[in-house]
């Protein structure tokens, strides 16, 4: 089996923080070079971005499978926190000096409650939530305050958390990024996450959300429909193609919801759909009526509960699916919730995009953290840090996956319009954790020759696709990207192989 190319461009990336923490040995800048090799090991980071009240604890708390972030009719993240695998359940407040303190926490009304009173906020760099959670093991989320608050501090916190001035690399790998609608303003974030400085601007790594999905046409029963009508169409937008991936509609409420509802809950809902028939659409046209207190035998309390829990849109589905199928558990209710969340599609985009190119990911974020380092390093030690600023470099160019992770951009996007074949081709080649012989296409069993023939005639190929007169210049760099791809795995195939193999 040939050498796995994702492990290759992270061990290139360890020989260049090698080199950096020999550079920088007695130095202020070595605990980053350490912190950059961590960062190596580690799970990948995604954020979770957005306006004000777009639903990112909610989201974060449905991804989770558990009511984690805080949420509430105000403004709830206002610290940067992070959401990481642990064996034991433990809150820790980190503060910008790099000092740790440890943070009491309760559970209220299912979700986590931080005491941070004591503490002064702007002092805190981020709150690090560690849980044994299956879902935290591959991937640490990280819940950021909102954009364009009413607090400039917040937002404050978020762009320089995500390094959107510029000033320092982001700690964040990738990000899913929430919008109740495409504002200006969210293309204007959504522009400055790409990174620029590896490869050319590459996002891949961004994953749009129409967030609160559920709550379009005043919570219809065909919200969440007419929702995905709406993402295929921003898809297809020039603009919004060149910024991320893909759009997913999701109904965080009724995820979170669904992930963790009651039996109690499920009993008041069968009692609601119980309600006659005339009453009952009276109800559900608005809150107000929802919550009269002759309208039902349910307590308001308890009607009330149902609303903050599932929305409007949520009680409304459930009444509809317990008259459709006559009963329905809990169980039964969940897994309808949860399927026409959307939460199972962004869920497969987290699968198939951001965990395959999880190591490409932090090798390039890594590579970025270097090149900062080596530009605090200039004014005290200008040759070293060009030794290291050279070898960056160096690692980059050596290094298709970052171009191929151009690539994929260009052509999941839409921007560069391959062919059904040539998708096919695509997406055999540059599939991460496969070994030459898969990545040609070719049996398992073939001989070099055979390989290095096959190679040879995709480099002719993809050049020849590239020479095209129609070819325009996003398809001529994909095609010449492809042409590069097979010229590696041909160098590869003339690497010699340890004994045995």
């Amino acid at each position: 089996m040939s050498a796995n190319p994702v492990l290759a461009v992270v061990d290139r990336v360890r020989m260049v923080c090698s080199l950096a923490a020999d550079i920088v040995i007695g130095t202020a800048l070595a605990p980053q070079v350490d912190a950059v090799r961590a960062r190596l090991d580690g799970a990948l980071r995604i954020a979770i971005a957005g306006r004000v009240k777009a639903g990112k604890s909610t989201l974060l708390n449905a991804l989770v499978g558990e009511r984690l972030a805080p949420t509430n009719a105000g403004e709830c993240t206002k610290v940067v926190t992070w959401y990481q695998y642990g064996t034991a359940y433990d809150v820790t407040a980190v503060g910008y000096d790099g000092r740790s303190t440890s943070i009491a926490f309760r559970r209220v009304d299912g979700a986590l409650n931080f005491d941070i009173e004591g503490l002064r906020l702007e002092a805190i760099e981020r709150l690090v939530v560690s849980w044994p959670s299956s879902a935290l093991r591959d991937i640490t989320l990280i819940d950021t305050p909102g954009l364009a608050s009413l607090s400039a501090e917040n937002s404050l916190r978020t762009t320089e958390f995500l390094a959107l001035d510029d000033t320092h690399p982001s700690d964040a790998d990738a990000v899913i990024y929430l919008m109740r609608h495409l504002h200006r303003r969210d293309a204007e974030f959504l522009g400055s996450f790409m990174d620029r400085s590896v490869a050319g601007a590459s996002p891949v790594n961004a994953v749009a959300v129409l967030s609160r999905a559920d709550e379009i046409g005043a919570g219809r029963l065909d919200a969440m429909a007419s929702a995905r009508r709406i993402s295929e169409r921003y898809e297809t937008n020039d603009v919004v193609r060149t910024l991320c991936t893909a759009v997913a509609p999701v109904a965080g409420l009724i995820a979170e919801t669904g992930l963790t509802l009651r039996e109690d809950e499920a009993w008041a809902l069968r009692r609601l759909a119980a309600t006659p028939a005339p009453v009952l659409e009276r109800m559900l046209r608005a809150a107000d009526a929802f919550c009269d207190p002759g309208a039902s035998e349910l307590t308001v309390e308890l009607r009330r509960q149902l609303l903050d829990r599932l929305g409007v849109f949520g009680v409304r589905f459930c009444v509809a699916e317990i008259r459709s199928h006559e009963s329905a558990t809990a169980n039964d209710l969940s897994k309808a919730l949860v399927a026409e969340s959307g939460l199972d599609a962004l869920r497969g985009l987290i699968a198939d995009l951001f965990l395959p190119r999880a190591h490409i990911l932090k090798a390039r974020t890594a590579l970025v953290s270097l090149r900062s380092i080596a530009r605090d390093l200039e004014s005290s030690d200008p040759a070293r840090a060009y030794q290291l600023a050279a070898e960056i470099e160096r690692c980059e160019a050596s290094a298709p996956d970052f171009a191929e992770l151009r690539l994929s951009h260009l052509v999941m996007s839409g921007i560069v319009a391959f062919n059904e074949g040539q998708r096919r081709e695509f997406s055999v080649l540059t599939s991460p954790g496969t070994g030459v012989e898969e990545r040609l296409g070719d049996d398992p069993a073939a001989d070099q020759a055979t390989l290095r023939a096959s190679a040879l005639a995709g480099v002719e190929r993809w050049r020849t696709y590239g020479s095209a007169p129609m070819a325009d210049i996003a398809m001529r760099e994909a095609c010449e990207t492809m042409a590069h791809t097979y010229e590696s795995l041909f160098v590869q195939l003339h690497e010699p192989r340890p004994a045995g193999i």
